[in-house]
């Protein structure tokens, strides 16, 4: 068994995505250094700046200095958003990531369970029904707002969260699994779920505090075993 999912984009896209979020960070951090900046000139030179302004090197280097931490940041985030794109399931392991995937063995699988938390506006939209309580606020945004498919996105992201996986390993760690969106990455959920059937979970019931914990952290990243939500 060898199956992969793909991004939804192209690769000259995702390059392109990669690249522009660094550039996007560099420049965010570049701001508060700019206005501390200006507001110590304005603040000890007046408007009109100082007698003996800094040559342009060095100007350079400064804006380079404060610059780095974001494109640092940038770095890091655009890896960790493009290592999430790519999937793969053998026989041994599920896999994430091209360069330097991130494995994890399938032996090392405890339980699956079915269904990630739902929040309370999900839920109200799934109990919704026309001349009930939960019904009237659907009907107001399904008159007010029927370009943008508020109730549709709502009620499909809900439902992906009821079909989503939560992967329970056996040293207390958990990976919160949705992969809808990428290609064969249903094949790769049903695919886990027929593998481990005597080990699947189909209602499991969240706390509160269970389901608020899980909600701090994000789908398809593995949550460390210091953190463990589930026994």
């Amino acid at each position: 068994m060898n199956i992969e999912t793909k991004p939804v984009i192209s690769r000259f896209q995702s390059t392109m995505g990669f690249y522009a979020t660094i550039l996007i960070f560099a420049v965010v951090g570049m701001i508060p250094i700019m206005l501390l900046g200006l507001f110590l000139q304005f603040h000890f030179a007046g408007p009109s700046g100082p007698e003996h302004p800094l040559p342009g090197f060095l100007v350079v280097l400064i804006m380079l200095a404060a610059a780095t931490p974001g494109a640092l940041f940038g770095l890091w985030f655009a890896r960790k958003q493009s290592r999430k794109q790519f999937w793969r399931l053998t026989d041994t392991e599920l896999s994430c990531g091209l360069s330097r995937p991130l494995s994890f063995p399938l032996a090392n699988i405890e339980k699956i369970i079915v269904g990630l938390p739902v929040n309370a506006l999900e839920k109200m939209f799934q109990r919704a029904r026309p001349g009930t309580v939960a019904g009237a606020p659907v009907a107001v945004l399904s008159a007010i707002d029927p370009r943008m498919n508020t109730i549709r996105a709502i009620s499909l992201a809900a439902a992906q969260k009821e079909n989503s996986l939560l992967i329970c390993f056996r040293d207390g760690s958990c990976l919160p699994l949705r992969l809808f969106l990428f290609p064969n990455g249903t094949t790769i959920m049903d695919a886990l779920k027929e593998r481990f059937k005597d080990r699947l979970l189909q209602s499991y019931d969240y706390s509160a505090d269970e389901a608020r914990r899980l909600r701090r952290h994000d789908v398809n990243e593995l949550i460390p075993a210091s953190r463990v939500l589930f026994h």
